[in-house]
């Protein structure tokens, strides 16, 4: 079997809520709860953090996982992550954000046993669409899917349109998929990521997931029910808050 490690990317400087890493979350840094929901997940072997902030290291290191300090220039939590790949073990690596306290323990479980049989290069997952609102919605990525569940594409624009049919009927003639942002990559494709042009779809779109599809990456979506809170503004904080009140 595959040796499988989840790294959490956690950048201390955010334009919308500066330090949200640190953010106190029912009496918990906000990346404490991912920290320690990712310990629970079974066939992981380990856990890393990858961050700027020597405070951040200091707490993942309290709490049982190697934090590993990163150049602050990094650009996105994959290139984090291959910036100290050399200090992380596991044939897999899966990216998982430091901002995200409700994160599913089950589905990163699925998705490591996914690795056992998979000529994928990357695993991501998908979630059905509800609302018109979110098919329409640049901030909710879409992705259109293959019939082997092979990614296709990945937009901020409604895909794929539906011709001849008012928007507000859309979602009775077609499915439409959402994308959350946590990836197992095969260690291979983080090796080579510094190889891997750039790519002008990548770059229109602001979706690095587009990088890897523009240049013959397989990636492969796993279906959940489950969407988590991403904390990105004081609103999101709000919110995680009542909903760690209600659980």
């Amino acid at each position: 079997m595959h040796r499988c490690s989840i790294v959490i990317p956690a950048r201390i400087a955010s334009t919308r809520l500066p330090g949200k890493m640190l953010k106190s979350l029912g009496g918990k840094p906000v990346v404490q709860h991912v920290i320690e929901r990712t310990q629970k997940v079974r066939n992981c072997q380990s856990v890393y953090v990858v961050t700027d902030s020597n405070e951040i290291v200091h707490l993942a290191n309290s709490l049982g996982v190697t934090g590993l300090l990163t150049a602050p220039e990094c650009r996105s939590g994959t290139e984090r992550i291959v910036s100290v790949l050399n200090e992380i073990a596991g044939d897999w690596i899966f990216n998982v954000q430091g901002d995200e306290p409700f994160v599913d323990i089950h589905l990163i479980e699925e998705m490591i046993d996914r690795t056992r049989n998979t000529q994928a290069d990357i695993l991501t997952p998908v979630y059905r669409l509800k609302s018109i609102e979110e098919v329409l919605n640049p901030n909710v990525v879409k992705v259109v899917r293959k019939v082997d569940d092979f990614a296709l594409y990945f937009s901020r624009s409604p895909i794929p349109f539906v011709r001849d049919i008012p928007k507000e009927e859309w979602l009775q003639k077609t499915t439409f998929w959402g994308h959350l942002g946590i990836y197992g990559y095969q260690r291979t494709v983080l090796e080579t990521y510094s190889k891997i042009p750039l790519s002008p779809l990548e770059q229109a779109e602001s979706l690095e997931q587009l990088r890897f599809l523009s240049n013959n990456f397989r990636i492969l979506t796993c279906e959940t029910q489950n969407r988590s809170v991403a904390i990105d503004t004081a609103e999101d904080l709000a919110l995680a808050e009542k909903i760690l009140g209600e659980s």
